[in-house]
């Protein structure tokens, strides 16, 4: 069973890379390293880190030195972080990793990005007054695209890892990625919905391609938002719209500009899947796969992934369902690694407790978050349940 930690590469080289791996390897028993090479801005509280208790991440970067094929073949040249401080950052902890005989992820942020939006506007969302998401890039935008697999050929050409994370492949919601947000009133769950589309050229000769005028819609969705976000909602507006009310609203030209999306995101993610299978890795997944917000086929998205990595919360006695439930959604040969905070737990009984419930309810592994923000008591109390999956 892979039982496995996020990482983040300035804690491994921070801390030493073998005293880190040690502490993985050894002090909690696991044996798989999910290590961060492309990832979202973040502030970072690192309680057992000996260099720095606080990391100001940075607004969306890599992790290594891209290749010269990469950079041959991105039409985007993306953020490289400040941590890489010569071209074998990466190279070190990947080869400490597999000289130790652990398994190697590679977790890749994509599509949630403050960095990139700013300089390729091309490649970003746009709301449907015409301005750029600062936080989000659009999975119908050719740039996103040839970036998105250009940085998964890389990672394969250079670190051969054992399994791709993929992670924010698809649209994101309408506020994701918002920084200390000024939010002083309702907006309803339709008006979040209506904003959070993407209505990018790209996007609207996608949907153009199904018969629709996309300009005529995006300009009605304007006049729309433009009047109700204006207006106070009442009760009745707060309600989560149906799928009768997205079949019909605009006079069916929303749900034919939502079934648009769902091609340009879901076919995103196959191919990211197709090049790490290709490279003789798997492929697991993380994050949302709602048809209306995300635009993913959760059927063909799933379909060769061989792992998905979720929260599975709630009390002991309810475990069994909750995995039931999240099974119920993915294709019979697609596992379940269930993602646990050891420091969500009042002790490591607790802790016991939930690991030993997820066992008994048949989870495929476990994913630890995260080796630099959690304690090495933490580290310890995850050691002491090793046999769950040694």
């Amino acid at each position: 069973m892979r039982a496995t930690i996020y990482t983040y590469p300035w804690d491994l080289t921070d801390e030493g890379i073998d005293s880190a791996l040690d502490t993985i390897a050894h002090t909690a028993g696991l044996n798989s390293v999910s290590l961060a090479q492309s990832y979202h801005i973040s502030t970072y509280f690192l309680p057992h880190n000996p260099r720095r208790p606080l990391y100001w991440g940075e607004e969306g970067a890599l992790y290594f030195q891209p290749s010269v094929t990469f950079y041959d073949e991105s039409p985007i040249a993306p953020l490289v972080s400040n941590v890489v401080d010569d071209p074998d950052y990466m190279r070190r902890i990947v080869d400490k990793i597999k000289e130790r005989g652990l398994d190697l992820t590679s977790w890749l942020v994509f599509n949630y990005n403050h960095y990139l939006p700013q300089r390729y506007p091309d490649a970003a969302k746009h709301d449907p007054f015409g301005h750029i998401n600062f936080a989000q890039l659009c999975p119908a935008s050719p740039l996103t695209r040839d970036y998105a697999c250009a940085l998964c050929r890389d990672i394969a050409a250079q670190f051969q890892p054992d399994e791709f994370h993929l992670e924010s492949l698809g649209y994101l919601h309408f506020s994701y990625g918002f920084r200390n947000p000024k939010v002083g009133v309702k907006i309803t769950p339709f008006c979040e919905l209506l904003m959070g589309l993407c209505y990018c050229q790209h996007c609207l000769q996608r949907a153009g391609a199904l018969g629709l005028d996309g300009e005529s819609f995006r300009a009605d969705v304007a006049e729309y938002l433009a009047r109700e976000l204006a207006a106070e909602p009442t009760p009745e507006d707060m309600q989560t719209p149906s799928a009768e009310h997205l079949a019909t609203a605009f006079s069916g030209r929303l749900q034919t500009f939502l079934d648009a999306r769902v091609e340009a995101a879901t076919s995103l993610v196959e191919e990211a899947i197709t090049i790490a299978n290709q490279a003789g890795a798997r492929a697991s997944f993380f994050g949302g796969r709602d048809r209306t917000v995300n635009g993913l086929d959760s059927d063909r998205v799933l379909r060769n992934v061989y792992m998905v990595n979720a929260g599975v919360g709630g009390e002991p006695d309810a475990l069994a369902d909750r995995v039931r439930t999240l099974r119920g959604e993915f294709p019979a040969d697609t596992g379940l690694s269930a993602i646990v905070n050891p420091g969500g737990f009042a002790d490591g009984d607790a802790l016991g407790v939930h690991l030993t419930g997820l066992s008994q309810a048949g989870v495929n592994g476990y994913a630890f978050y995260n080796y630099g923000l959690i304690r090495r008591a933490h580290l310890e109390w995850i050691g002491d349940y090793r046999y769950l999956w040694k």
